[in-house]
């Protein structure tokens, strides 16, 4: 394993993991981040998965409360999208536990890397519930 340094944030969400006992996120060289961040999009962008996504938007435009419908919409949609990218994510050793922090190194790398950044973008779309773009 190649050790790698984290910035302010991400190191201490790191340390306070380790204290939880919650395991280690998996540590992804920038070809792998890549490579895991190309199989994420590709399953979001699936039809069936859309559907899926659509379905909760259109369920949560009913609700009149802005605030409401916006916290309804991350309640469901974030459980959803987040088991979309756990069953790509997991041969590279991810885990529920380690699917956020591994999504932050995915971040981390995509800032220095043009191609990566509008794929991350494309990702977080899909978390907001805007996947027509």
């Amino acid at each position: 394993l190649k050790r790698v340094s984290f910035p302010g944030r991400a190191r201490n969400f790191l340390l306070e993991m380790a204290a939880a006992g919650a395991t280690p996120p998996p540590t992804l060289s920038k070809e792998k981040a890549k490579e895991a961040l190309d199989l994420a999009l590709a399953k979001l962008e699936m039809p069936d998965n859309k559907a899926k996504l659509q379905a909760i938007v259109t369920e949560c435009k009913q609700i009149e409360d802005p605030m409401a419908r916006q916290m309804a919409m991350m309640q469901k949609m974030l459980p959803e999208v987040n088991s979309m990218l756990l069953e790509e994510l997991k041969a590279f050793g991810v885990d529920q536990s380690s699917l956020m922090p591994c999504m932050m190194q995915i971040q981390m790398h995509a800032m220095s890397d043009p191609e990566m950044q509008p794929k991350v973008q494309r990702v977080m779309q899909f978390l907001q519930g805007k996947f027509d773009a």
